[in-house]
């Protein structure tokens, strides 16, 4: 089965199912974090008021990063095809990381907690990576070594790699990503509702698991592709995931063996409401919290009682 890149076009502007699929990723992951926000008492406002520069960022680092990866063949000759985005070429680890810092900076500037709000994202991104990675089939790209499986898809003989044009079955391995970030999307969002719940877990866990748990999968998925890029002898994504794997498991153990940041008393009880949307009100004096018994959880704010209907959002980092 070839499909056809170029959903529909609009004169002379053609759109490709690649960003389609991305834009749907994107929607899909937001709509979860908006309502995972609402479940751990976060008000849905924040994240939609950070979805633009998070994505904006992590689209830029995934363009730049492959840039910067492959400059000899799309940019040596004419450095401004680094922002012609529209001929091919992004990383995910790029955007990963590109995104991540814009959270941090406005979780920061908007006195927001980080590991809180990043436990909110973390199941909507890996939701997006997995309806995101079909834009590959749609480009026949990001495909596997040759293979007789059942499930091993036809790429036709203009998309084939150097050196295996007498084969036209492939490891789907896109599909295997996508897989693997469905799962990864049930697993953090249980986990990111749990942290509430159970003393033993610490703000941010999300964020550790997920840059642990895909760091393995990309890498493992990586060694069946025939399309990658190098830094040195080793490949890109191996380098990129090795890395993401030593920051998941430091992140992991100094939050849990090294943190010395205040804890979370009581967990919220249900029906207790939301945090107050940007801008509200401040509560009245004499105002009983909702959850008493709940201090804040953070890396770097105070310790203070949690918020109930009516209170402003939080103002630790």
């Amino acid at each position: 089965m070839v499909t056809d890149p170029v959903a529909f076009s609009i004169g002379p502007l053609a759109v490709r199912w690649y960003g389609i699929l991305i834009m749907l990723g994107v929607l899909a992951g937001a709509y979860l974090a908006a309502r995972l926000a609402r479940r751990k008492g976060e008000h849905p406002d924040h994240l939609w008021n950070m979805v633009p520069l998070v994505v904006f960022a992590a689209i830029a680092g995934a363009r730049a990063y492959w840039a910067w990866l492959d400059w000899d063949t799309c940019c040596a000759a004419d450095p401004w095809q680094a922002l012609n985005i529209r001929g091919g070429g992004i990383s995910i680890h790029g955007a990963i990381v590109a995104g991540l810092l814009a959270l941090w900076a406005f979780t920061r500037y908007n006195k927001l907690r980080f590991f809180r709000w990043v436990d909110i994202i973390a199941p909507g991104l890996a939701l997006g990576q997995a309806l995101g990675r079909w834009g590959n089939f749609a480009n026949q790209e990001a495909f596997g070594g040759p293979t007789s499986l059942p499930w091993g898809i036809y790429i036709s003989p203009a998309r084939r790699p150097i050196g295996y044009e007498q084969f036209d079955h492939f490891h789907p391995t896109f599909l295997y990503e996508s897989l693997y970030n469905l799962l990864a999307c049930v697993v953090l969002y249980q986990l990111a509702v749990r942290i509430d719940r159970d003393r033993r877990l610490r703000d941010g866990d999300t964020l550790w698991l997920y840059l642990i748990g895909y760091a393995i999968a990309r890498f493992l998925i990586e060694s069946l592709r025939t399309d990658s890029l190098d830094i040195g002898p080793f490949k890109a994504a191996h380098v990129l995931s090795a890395l993401l794997l030593l920051a998941g498991l430091v992140g992991l153990g100094w939050r849990h063996l090294g943190w010395r940041g205040k804890e979370q008393g009581a967990p919220p009880t249900a029906g207790a409401g939301v945090a107050a949307p940007p801008g509200a009100a401040a509560p009245e004096v004499g105002d009983v919290p909702a959850h008493p018994g709940r201090l804040q959880r953070d890396g770097g704010g105070d310790a203070g009682p949690a918020r109930g209907p009516g209170a402003r959002p939080p103002g630790g980092r």
